[in-house]
């Protein structure tokens, strides 16, 4: 795991898979709390941690079965 260190409302490019990822931070009006959006093309699928994992289940379950 990387850690990075960004100012709020700077952005950084993340390249996944041949897809180039714009992330931006903002702050929110909760203290100490920071929101994150991404720009990718429609192509590049983004999911908070819970709904990948999800699906990665689903799609376990959809191959173990005979």
């Amino acid at each position: 795991m990387q850690i990075f260190t960004v100012p709020f409302e700077e952005h950084f490019y993340v390249k996944l898979n041949n897809h180039i990822v714009k992330i931006i931070t903002f702050p929110t009006t909760e203290y100490g709390n920071i929101k994150f959006g991404i720009e990718a093309s429609r192509d590049v699928e983004i999911h908070r941690e819970e709904i990948y994992e999800f699906i990665q289940s689903q799609k376990e379950a959809l191959t173990e079965k005979p």
